[in-house]
């Protein structure tokens, strides 16, 4: 039987997540075991995608609140990651499983991660895309992409994908709180997105706290993380291992 192999990472730096993330990719091969890796940020840390510029982010600011400032070797644009939870996936496509397109593979990952939602007791929807205008901004969770998933038309969970070689990484950000709409303060005036407030940013988007009712504490991540380990197992039909 096909196995999923699952990492449980708990807390690292921004600079050994992404790192951790790339090495699964550049290390797997087609047909190997898909692998799921669950995460957090230790210190909160701001990620900007695989072609944005460094220069656009206030790097002085970002270090005097205790903020690392690291690439994704995915695309998309910058999140702040502080109240969240973060899977990555790597598995084969073109391939059986995960289809022979990003469409394909965005589509079974968002079956398991709306299951996971479902969990919750939470209905979710998936994004049609957003407005040309909403593409130039530097700020991940100002609007929702294609494929990425929305509640009450509020983005909630952002996600990136790399493909190369015949295999890929998609990974994204479940908000657990409010912490991202801090992000705008990190950007250099006059760049894509500077301009908004964070209570702009929370007007388009939500996070497991405001939906549940209250904060996100330590034993509800680790109870999210075991929903989300097993709404991938059976979605994906996998026989899970550590």
């Amino acid at each position: 039987m096909a196995r999923l192999r699952v990492i449980l990472d708990g807390a690292r730096t921004g600079a050994l997540n992404m790192q951790r993330d790339s090495g699964l990719l550049a290390g797997h091969a087609p047909g190997d075991d898909t692998v799921l890796r669950i995460y957090r940020w230790n210190p909160s840390a701001i990620s900007i995608g695989y072609n944005q510029d460094f220069s656009n982010f206030d790097e002085k600011a970002a270090a005097a609140a205790g903020l690392e400032l690291v690439r994704r070797p995915t695309g998309g644009r910058a999140i702040l990651h502080a109240q969240e939870l973060t899977y990555s996936i790597v598995g084969t496509s073109p391939g059986p499983l995960f289809g022979d397109s990003l469409h394909s593979s965005y589509e079974l990952i968002n079956r398991a991660l709306l299951q996971f939602l479902e969990s919750l007791g939470i209905r979710a929807d998936i994004s049609e895309g957003e407005s040309r205008q909403d593409t130039r901004s530097l700020v991940c969770f100002k609007s929702a992409g294609r494929h990425e998933i929305r509640v009450g038309g509020r983005k909630l969970i952002g996600s990136a994908q790399r493909r190369t070689g015949g295999v890929f990484l998609q990974h994204g950000s479940i908000l657990t709180g409010p912490a991202h709409q801090d992000l705008p303060r990190y950007l250099l005036p006059g760049t894509p997105g500077s301009e908004m407030r964070p209570e702009e940013l929370g007007a388009v988007t939500t996070d497991l706290a405001r939906l549940q009712g209250g904060a996100f504490t330590e034993k509800d991540l680790d109870s999210a993380a075991d929903r989300l380990i097993d709404a991938f197992v059976q979605v994906l039909g996998l026989s899970p291992y550590q």
